[in-house]
């Protein structure tokens, strides 16, 4: 078992109960190399509890939140956070934490859905420690040929995923199942890890 806890943050509109997360974090836990914390925004736990549609918390409130979470006595480096879209925008505001070892960020929801000149860069600007963003080659929150023009910061190692969208769904013709997709996405975390985080 690795030292690291590795809390996961949703996206806007699904949390942890069904869709990508449920999958993930099945997968995740089977390899038992990391401890997994999955974390539920307030606004989303009411959302599950009344079954009422509401937008999102303030941005800066659900930073304030994540880091209120995170286990307040947790030794330097050791926690990893992460985030499904919306998450990992949350979860890279975190990477000057001392707590925070790495940041996570699958599907990085660039810009809105045919809007990059409302990009969302300057959320990765002041990234402090290491940043793995996992992105479906076919994310139309971040096209891989807009996201490959940008200067991201040195920090942050980018991983493309053939084929898959924004939930990293993916093509027929991929050939590729979805345990096999949820595989290959913790391979790539746990190599990235391995080899860029102090273990």
């Amino acid at each position: 078992m690795s030292k690291f806890s590795f809390y996961m943050a949703h996206g806007a509109g699904l949390g942890h109960s069904g869709g990508f997360l449920d999958r993930f974090a099945v997968t995740f836990c089977r390899t038992k190399k990391m401890n997994y914390l999955p974390l539920t925004f307030e606004y989303m736990a009411q959302i599950e509890s009344t079954g009422k549609r509401r937008p999102p918390t303030r941005f800066l409130q659900l930073v304030d939140e994540y880091k209120s979470k995170l286990e307040m006595d947790a030794k330097k480096a050791s926690i990893i956070v992460a985030g499904k879209s919306m998450g990992g925008r949350v979860a890279a505001q975190l990477s000057s934490d001392e707590r925070v070892a790495g940041i996570v960020c699958l599907g990085f929801p660039f810009y809105q859905q045919g809007k990059p000149e409302k990009h969302r860069l300057a959320f990765l600007e002041n990234i402090e420690k290491p940043c793995l963003i996992i992105q479906g080659t076919r994310d139309a929150l971040g096209k891989q040929v807009w996201v490959e023009q940008q200067s991201l910061h040195p920090n942050i190692k980018l991983h493309w995923f053939d084929g898959a969208d924004h939930d990293f769904n993916v093509l027929k013709s991929a050939a590729k199942s979805q345990s096999q997709v949820m595989d290959e996405i913790n391979q790539i975390i746990h190599d990235w890890v391995k080899n860029d985080l102090s273990v």
